[in-house]
């Protein structure tokens, strides 16, 4: 039999990087099937859990715009391509989607740092900061982000506020922070989004009102008028 001229420290590279392949396949499994699980215990006739089943999936969003941003940093440093290939969709969106400030939008530093181990007093401490206080704010107190038209959270607190809702049980203390407003809003968002909308569109200019066409003579289109 040959001498086996393959390097421990490959062999034991190899085999670390195969295990983690494993062990998060299982994992994925795992959480599928929680899922699954979920969905029968409401299907059973637990309506009023339907509201929170739906809302996962911007849970899951938000958990896929920090598992991408770790993957863009050190010491990693995947490239969109690479990126996109996995999500199977083009370079061009998943850019435009999850992308740094370079790109389209940056998140907050304390939640790039923090990464899937983000506690709630930094959510609560982040969504504060990032909150738009004046109803009619137009661009983001924490990070400059301007607000398009029907849009009332810059990228950051779009990501901290379904967090945040999601883990605000674990750690009330942290929501201490918190005015009695961004409370209300974190709560209800749907009708701060509402309030804040219409409040924008009041304050803005009204355009001036357009003066009718002159007319020659009493004449308009082409015949006299009565």
């Amino acid at each position: 039999m040959s001498k086996n001229t393959v390097k421990p420290g490959l062999t034991r590279t190899r085999t670390k990087r195969a295990k983690r392949q494993v062990e998060t396949t299982e994992f994925d499994a795992f959480a599928r099937r929680i899922l699954r699980a979920y969905a029968r215990r409401v299907a059973a006739g637990d309506i009023e859990a339907l509201q929170s089943l739906a809302a996962l999936s911007t849970d899951v969003d938000a958990m896929t715009r920090l598992a991408v941003t770790g993957l863009r940093q050190p010491p990693y440093r995947y490239s969109w391509s690479e990126i996109a290939d996995r999500l199977g969709v083009s370079r061009q969106a998943v850019q435009m989607r999850y992308g740094d400030r370079a790109d389209r939008i940056a998140l907050d530093e304390r939640l790039t740092r923090a990464g899937l181990g983000v506690t709630v007093a930094t959510l609560a401490q982040v969504f504060a900061d990032h909150h738009p206080g004046s109803p009619a704010a137009s661009v983001c107190p924490g990070c400059g982000f301007r607000y398009p038209d029907g849009v009332t959270d810059c990228p950051t607190n779009a990501t901290v506020r379904p967090l945040l809702y999601r883990r605000r049980g674990e750690d009330k203390q942290a929501l201490s922070v918190l005015t009695p407003d961004q409370l209300a809003d974190l709560h209800n968002p749907k009708a701060a989004r509402t309030n804040r909308t219409a409040t924008r569109r009041a304050a803005q200019p009204t355009p001036p009102a357009s003066r009718p066409e002159p007319t020659l003579f009493g004449l308009s289109d082409g015949r006299a008028s009565a």
